[in-house]
């Protein structure tokens, strides 16, 4: 039994190791429509969305000097709606610290964590009106107290600013939405 216990805590010992040592670094564009994936070393995958249609696929590419040297020939067009492809056959990309960039294109790829940091930074907090009560909505609670409310049944104005001040103390630095029923 001991023997078992100890290969069992081996092999999921091992397989958190791997799975850490293999973490993907994923880049975006900052409306997160197009996606590139480093797979592994030699290997990266891309997604574009189109509304409700996306495209994904594979490529082989290869590090040299700072640059991703991507398979395939460049201008190489492909037909359809997606054209994150065409861009990224035969492409360079060129590796920054926290961004990868298409040399052909300038086109800008973000590490996840950079545009979700981004993203934390310029949230500004704001209030709602519901039902003639103010609720200042902060990032710590956004998710919560907008969850519980069925948006759908409603329509949102934003206030002027001295009027969310004289009608319910609101000071002029935060906007104010004011949710009517539909």
């Amino acid at each position: 039994m001991n023997c078992q216990i100890r290969m069992i805590l081996t092999i999921l010992l091992l397989t958190l190791v791997c799975s850490c040592a293999t973490k993907k670094t994923t880049y975006l564009t900052i409306n997160s429509k197009r996606i590139i994936i480093v797979e592994n070393d030699s290997i990266l995958r891309y997604t574009e969305l189109i509304g409700c249609l996306g495209n994904s696929n594979t490529l082989n590419y290869k590090k040299e000097n700072g640059l991703l040297k991507v398979s395939g020939i460049a201008d190489t067009k492909k037909e359809g709606i997606f054209s994150l492809a065409t861009d990224l056959y035969g492409a360079e990309l060129k590796i920054e610290t926290d961004s990868l960039i298409i040399k052909r294109t300038g086109e800008i790829f973000y590490k996840e964590q950079i545009l979700k940091s981004k993203a934390n930074q310029n949230f500004q907090d704001f209030y709602i009106i519901l039902n003639d009560k103010k609720k200042k909505i902060t990032k710590s609670n956004i998710k919560r107290i907008l969850t519980n409310i069925d948006l759908e049944n409603y329509d949102s104005v934003e206030m002027e600013k001295n009027n969310a001040q004289s009608e319910y103390g609101i000071d002029e630095k935060y906007k104010t939405l004011k949710l009517v029923r539909k």
